[in-house]
């Protein structure tokens, strides 16, 4: 492969293993769905664990997970019994299967916690000294800014998952690559 090549791979897959990292996924699962993403043909397990010099049970767990993520899926080779596995390509539908799981529940739980937390509250109001009061309607005024601000991050969630309908994934992913593609103006000169 080219030194060129061989570089961009490099640094593409080891970005992805930070980015992973950075969102609360291991840097191997990162770096696994970057070596998939970048590779032409499928891959087998032992292909991926020889590529990134990982063991092959750290390759399969890790595939495991990205497979329940919906990041990668398992694809049948012919003549081969060993399973191969292919990236999804879609990064809207890398982001709405993330989405979708793990934040929107997280969202969900914080609105639960903030609305139970008012009711204590408020249940025990007459229970407390005039001093305890004010301290619970400042409490309670910090906690409604904070359930506004999930109840904003829940239709923020919406919108982008709602349906394939409520955003024109395609289109804006064209524009982003038309923006950011250096090699040729719409002049045919290169930039």
């Amino acid at each position: 492969m080219h030194e060129t090549l061989e570089a961009v791979n490099n640094s593409t897959i080891s970005g992805l293993g930070r980015l992973a990292r950075f969102f609360g996924f291991s840097d191997v699962m990162g770096r696994l769905y970057g070596t998939l993403l970048l590779s032409p043909e499928p891959l087998s397990l032992d292909e991926l664990g020889d590529t990134l010099e990982i063991s092959k049970g750290s390759v399969s767990m890790n595939m495991r997970d990205l497979e329940r993520w919906g990041m990668a899926k398992e694809v049948w080779v012919r003549g081969e019994r060993r399973k191969f596995y292919k990236a999804e390509s879609d990064m809207w539908q890398v982001i709405r299967n993330v989405l979708g799981g793990r934040e929107q529940r997280e969202v969900q739980l914080a609105l639960h916690v903030l609305g139970e937390s008012i009711e204590k509250l408020q249940a025990t109001e007459g229970e407390l000294a005039p001093e305890e009061r004010e301290l619970a309607r400042y409490y309670l005024d910090r906690i409604a800014d904070l359930q506004g601000f999930f109840q904003f991050a829940q239709l923020a969630l919406h919108a982008v998952l709602g349906n394939d309908k409520a955003l024109d994934f395609d289109a804006v992913t064209r524009i982003k690559i038309e923006q950011s593609t250096p090699f040729e103006t719409e002049s045919g000169q290169r930039s």
